[in-house]
C-alpha cells in the first residue's frame, strides 16, 4: 500500500481561500502561514494576489496558524521594542484591518499597535466614499494638471482635496484610465546628477537595502564618493544606530 505525501501547509491554507493557483510563486520564496501577517501589500502582490480582498482573506485564515513574535530591538536607553515595520503596519491598515485585528495578527497589544502608528504617523482616518465614476474623472482631472505623477503624488493630491483613497483602488484606477502614462513612466530612466568630490575618502555615501527585510536580513553598506569603491558591506539582522555604526571599518 502506498502512503500519500502530506499536502504542504501553505497549500492548503490557499487552497481554503482559493488561491491554490499562486502556491508555485510561495512555494519559490519559502512562504510559510506564520510569516504572511509580515508581509506588505507589495509583497503580496510580487507573489500574485493582487486583490486586496484576497489578501485579507488570506491573512484572516493565516492567524490560526500562529506565528512568533515580532523580534525586539533595543537601544541606547529603555526596553527593547517590537521591530514592526512601517510598510507592513500601513499595508494592514490600508486593507481595512481592525487594530484589534492587526493586534492578533501580530501577536502584540493594541497598545503596541497604536504607539507604532503615532510614531510612523499612521491613522485609521476612513476612505472617503466615492463611487467609480466620480473617482475616474477626479483622477482624470488631476493626471491633465500632473501628466507625470505617480501614484504616490497622486494619492497626496487627492488628499489635498479631501479625498483619501485605498491605494489598490487607485493603483486600478491609474491603470484604467491613464495606462500609457503607466507605461510611459515605467521606461523612465534616471538621469545621474554630475557632482564633484575633491579627493578620495573626502565623501562616503551609505546607505542601507531592506528588501529581505521579511526574512531578517537588512544589509548597509557604504562607498567612497571620489572612487564608487566600496568602503564597507555587511549583512546584519536588524537596522538600529549602533549596528550600523559597528557595519564601519575598524580602521575609521
Amino acid at each position: 500500500m502506498v502512503n500519500k505525501m502530506a499536502e504542504p501547509l501553505m497549500l492548503t491554507v490557499l487552497r481554503k481561500v482559493g488561491l491554490q493557483e499562486v502556491y508555485e510563486s510561495f512555494e519559490r520564496e519559502a512562504i510559510t502561514p506564520d510569516i504572511i501577517s509580515l508581509l506588505s501589500k507589495q509583497n503580496l502582490q510580487f507573489l500574485g494576489i493582487p486583490n486586496a480582498t484576497d489578501m485579507m482573506r488570506l491573512r484572516a485564515e493565516c492567524v490560526k496558524y500562529g506565528k512568533s513574535k515580532p523580534q525586539k530591538i533595543g537601544g541606547y536607553s529603555g526596553a527593547p521594542k517590537f521591530d514592526i515595520d512601517k510598510l507592513t503596519l500601513d499595508s494592514l491598515l490600508d486593507c481595512g484591518f481592525q487594530i484589534s485585528d492587526i493586534a492578533k495578527l501580530l501577536l502584540v497589544s493594541e497598545r503596541t499597535i497604536y504607539r507604532r502608528m503615532a510614531q510612523f504617523g499612521l491613522s485609521k482616518q476612513g476612505f472617503s466614499e466615492i463611487d467609480d465614476g466620480d473617482l475616474e474623472r477626479v483622477v482624470s482631472e488631476t493626471i491633465k494638471d500632473f501628466p507625470m505623477c505617480g501614484e504616490q503624488m497622486l494619492r497626496q493630491l487627492l488628499r489635498t482635496k479631501g479625498l483619501k483613497i485605498q491605494r489598490w483602488r487607485l493603483r486600478d484606477c491609474i491603470h484604467e484610465i491613464d495606462s500609457s502614462g503607466v507605461r510611459a513612466r515605467k521606461a523612465g530612466r534616471l538621469h545621474r546628477r554630475t557632482y564633484n568630490v575633491m579627493a578620495p575618502n573626502h565623501l562616503w555615501h551609505i546607505d542601507t537595502n531592506h528588501k529581505l527585510i521579511r526574512w531578517r536580513f537588512v544589509i548597509i553598506g557604504g562607498i567612497d564618493g571620489f572612487s564608487r569603491m566600496i568602503m564597507f558591506l555587511s549583512c546584519n539582522d536588524n537596522n538600529t544606530s549602533k549596528t550600523v555604526l559597528e557595519s564601519f571599518p575598524h580602521r575609521c
